[in-house]
């Protein structure tokens, strides 16, 4: 039994106990208004939390209240092991003097909530090491505790094998199967959205694949690879200092929630007052410090302020490549009169350093600086007051937006001649410039990203007369994206240069982000429905049915959401089907021209003259017409409480369609005909005297790509042991996914000994499946008298499977060099005339850990001191264990050895 308060009066005695207030609350699926009276019998309760105004009672207690309805008093009897938990919205608490941990019943491990929500809040978010929110994230089902390296961004997928899941150290997958992923994931901070939607931090995303790795480089002292576009909020960017919970639905999410396929995450801040806290962290190569101070302005109003800084070297002995941050966030809230708002600011920088090592004078250099602004606004007003029971009882609006500024720099030094590149910006046929015979090679990538969201909502409840209880509200979202940055440019040359006459190859210009740029612009209007009904005998039903209308881009999307469950005592069923959406970032609409440049001859003569001809084709390159990209999630789950524990147990079903992805496209131009003539010392004059047909690649981005994903995943919450105050906690996934390119998009690739009648063979495109197995367990040895917590977290990696070399080695077509595409017959496709198409074939294999199984070992100390100290000490891979998979090579997702430590001091 759980009973939840969701608003009312409450007023405490010194000892924690309640004395007379107004509440309302659900009951047995009913919704109940009154007054609770003071019982001695609530002196058998233990408190186990309080905090924000939140409090738990556990124990024997009996409740009685005054019914305002029925004018009746009713009792609410909670027994041994059953728990109660309300809200308190108004009113004042007299806080303990003693520290969170030294509460009984202070949350360690992520929970399991109504459907697909897991939480993570109060001490969780510290049960491993955090120095952003990716570190926290990892004790998910299906994660596990990552390498450390915070010189590389990390995001995160959910419920998928198609990559790390967090990523980490020389580890960042690339590909459609991953990116669409980490792509999908919407990051929300008190209901404003997090976007990575306008980042275009790229240097060639017009040839690229949507999914490609931006600006990265590795040296001797370790590997750099900032934020990248079209992956999704780079988890480093959010800090753990002010954050009150998470909550992540890697399910169906309320129709409120769109831009997204892969999963939500909810961050919640709150302003209160408390005392002025110095946090600082300390890990390998990584240092934090922190300070954070809640001010309570007056009976109503409260300010919370924190500044943060971060700095991270990939190798603690060198600082070739290193990242830091800081930011300093500020947020007020305020509560009268039904008006309640919760007003953010926070301003952030982060920058990369990816140094030239001193024994590599080729070697690369990255500079990447970022500074951010955000402003956030929720606002709610309660209707129904002073006794009204209007339709809609409140008003809620939110409104968010952020402005940075990104400059991404790439410099190494180039020896190689002087070599011809085309600069021209249409099509043309010219004399080309020259590079330095050496010279240092310069990128740059100049953005400002824009973003504006906002959501206004009407909310309202109602009972029925046979007692169905509905939750209900409609809104709209609307979100504007933009980039006025400079955009990409750089040295002469700086991608591609021409060494030999007759070859050709994909050019860039410089494109400016401002003039190029149109913005983008997302509608949505939502309902939802929120029912609970409670039967006679006992059994509750819930239901959360919700309809989404998305206008993104002018592609429009009806995305129905729904969840259900059916409690029956201790057993309760649930299942849960919904679409989501998620629009093209700016990187994949607007990616500039695509420019082919040809030489059609070079020139020299020392002393004198160097003349290179070059020809230029210009295809428009923006890819104005991608649609979103489009998930159906499925799931159906089995809940039972059991005297010990709470298991939970979802088998789910997504499946991704209209997926980003490259199209390689044949192009055919009709490639100049010049005659030279060379005079003396004199620059070669040329003359055009014709053409032929010349067929070349180029790559598009479409939505062409679909996957699947289908799996099971367990959690379980055990009670704590008293008599060995030990807190344990399972979970475990086991996932499949397959992925594939739609019919139509094939591989083309040339033979490898030139053939006079097949210039490119076609071939089916690369299919691939894999899947994963993994488990972990938490132990938390929780003193709470003495602010001890000793924690163990175990991952067991069971299996990790990818299979490769499976692709058939047949051509299924071939261009011919007129341009002709020919498609061959299935049963003709052995034919030995196409023997110079045929691959080389490659043995089908599993590659990652399928006969053998590892395991890791974590361990977390944490002390508190009645003096306001608080120590914490984090060792990963305790044991020292070395991964090895069946063919003797290091398993890349296997941590290894590494100390941390944490101090804390409240003023």
């Amino acid at each position: 039994m759980k009973v939840s308060l969701l608003a009312g009066v409450v007023f405490l005695t010194a000892s924690g106990f309640m004395s007379a207030q107004k509440v309302e609350f659900f009951h047995n699926g009913q919704l109940k208004k009154g007054s609770i009276i003071n019982d001695e019998a609530t002196g058998k309760c233990k408190r186990l939390f309080t905090k924000d105004l939140k409090m738990s009672f556990k124990g024997t207690c009996k409740i009685t209240f005054l019914n305002d309805e029925t004018r009746k008093d009713e009792t609410i009897i909670l027994k041994e092991g059953e728990e109660l938990s309300f809200k308190i919205l108004s009113g004042k608490i007299i806080p303990r003097d003693r520290s969170e941990i030294r509460i009984e019943g202070v949350q360690l491990t992520a929970r399991k909530k109504q459907f697909s929500e897991i939480a993570i809040q109060q001490e969780a978010l510290q049960n491993l090491q955090s120095f952003s929110l990716g570190d926290v994230l990892q004790q998910l089902p299906g994660q596990y505790v990552q390498q450390f390296d915070n010189t590389q961004f990390k995001n995160i997928v959910f419920r998928t094998a198609s990559g790390s899941s967090v990523t980490g150290s020389g580890n960042t997958p690339g590909g459609d199967d991953f990116g669409n992923r980490a792509f999908g994931v919407q990051l929300m901070v008190n209901d404003i959205a997090l976007s990575n939607n306008e980042n275009m931090q790229s240097y060639d995303s017009a040839n690229s694949s949507p999914f490609g790795i931006n600006f990265s480089t590795s040296t001797r002292g370790g590997n750099l690879t900032p934020g990248q576009p079209n992956y999704g909020v780079d988890l480093r960017e959010v800090p753990t200092e002010s954050i009150e919970s998470i909550e992540v639905v890697q399910g169906v999410p309320d129709a409120k929630y769109g831009d997204l396929t892969s999963g939500l995450i909810k961050v919640t801040t709150t302003a209160r007052p408390s005392a002025l806290r110095l946090d600082a962290s300390l890990r390998e190569g990584t240092y934090q410090v922190g300070l954070t101070k809640g001010f309570k302005i007056n009976h109503n109003n409260a300010l919370n302020a924190s500044v943060d800084y971060m700095n991270s070297l990939s190798d603690p002995r060198s600082n070739l490549v290193g990242y830091d941050r800081t930011n300093v966030n500020l947020l007020w809230s305020s509560n009268k009169n039904g008006f309640r708002n919760k007003l953010s600011a926070s301003f952030s920088t982060n920058s990369s350093k990816g140094k030239r090592d001193p024994d590599d004078t080729n070697g690369m250099i990255i500079n990447v600086d970022n500074k951010s602004f955000s402003l956030g606004n929720n606002i709610t007003y309660n209707l129904a007051q002073n006794n009204k029971k209007p339709f809609f009882r409140s008003i809620t609006a939110d409104i968010g937006i952020s402005y940075a500024t990104q400059l991404t720099e790439r410099r190494y030094w180039l020896n190689q001649g002087a070599r011809p590149y085309g600069n021209a910006t249409g099509n043309d046929v010219y004399y080309a410039p020259y590079t330095p015979p050496s010279y240092e090679n310069q990128a740059f990538a100049d953005g400002k990203p824009l973003n504006i969201y906002s959501n206004f909502s009407i909310n309202g409840g109602k009972l029925t007369s046979s007692k169905w209880a509905h939750i209900y509200s409609m809104g709209v979202n609307f979100r504007y994206g933009n980039n006025f940055g400079k955009g990409r440019y750089g040295t002469a040359g700086q991608f591609t240069t021409i060494n030999t006459a007759g070859q050709g190859s994909n050019g860039m210009r410089d494109f400016n982000y401002r003039d190029n740029v149109f913005s983008s612009k997302q509608y949505a209007f939502y309902i939802q429905d929120n029912i609970t009904k409670g039967f006679a005998n006992k059994h509750i039903f819930r239901a959360n049915l919700g309809l989404r209308y998305d206008l993104q881009n002018s592609y429009s999307t009806f995305s129905p959401r729904v969840n259900t469950s059916y409690q029956m005592g201790k057993f309760s069923v649930r299942g849960g089907f919904g679409l989501t959406s998620k629009a093209p970032s700016l990187n994949q609409l607007y990616t500039s021209p695509r420019y082919f440049d040809f030489l059609l001859g070079d020139y020299r003569l020392p002393g004198y003259y160097s003349a290179a001809i070059m020809q230029t084709v210009v295809t428009p390159g923006d890819n104005s017409d991608l649609k979103p990209s489009r998930s159906w999630k499925t799931e159906i789950g089995v809940d039972y409480r059991f005297s010990f524990a709470t298991f939970n147990l979802t088998a789910y079903y997504n499946r991704l369609f209209d997926g980003f992805t490259t199209m390689s496209v044949p192009k055919i131009m009709d490639k100049a005909k010049v005659e030279v003539n060379i005079s003396g010392t004199q620059i070669p004059t040329f003359e055009i005297v014709g053409t032929d047909k010349f067929n070349y690649l180029q790559n598009r981005i479409v939505n062409g790509f679909e996957s699947t994903d289908k799996g099971l995943e367990l959690m379980a919450s055990f009670k704590k042991i008293e008599a060995l105050n030990l807190v344990i906690g399972f979970n475990a996934s086991y996932v499949e996914t397959s992925g594939r390119k739609d019919e139509g998009l094939y591989k083309f690739k040339a033979p490898e000994i030139m053939d006079k009648d097949f210039q490119y063979g076609i071939y089916n495109d690369s299919k691939n499946k894999s899947s994963m197995a993994r488990a972990s367990f938490s132990f938390d040895y929780h003193l709470a008298n003495a602010g001890l917590i000793i924690g163990l977290r175990t991952d067991h990696f069971l299996s990790d499977r990818t299979l490769t070399g499976a692709n058939d080695i047949y051509p299924i077509g071939y261009l011919k060099h007129d341009g002709e595409l020919q498609m061959i017959p299935e049963n003709d496709r052995t034919n030995p005339k196409y023997q110079s198409l045929f691959l080389k074939p490659d043995a089908e294999k599993l590659s990652g850990l399928y006969n053998k199984t590892l395991h890791n070992v974590h361990l977390r100390v944490t002390k508190d001191f009645l003096s306001g100290f608080r120590l914490s000490v984090y060792v990963s891979n305790v044991f020292n264990l070395k991964a090895y998979d069946e063919r003797g090579s290091v398993y890349g997702n296997f941590t290894s050895t590494s100390f941390g430590a944490n101090i804390s001091y409240k003023f």
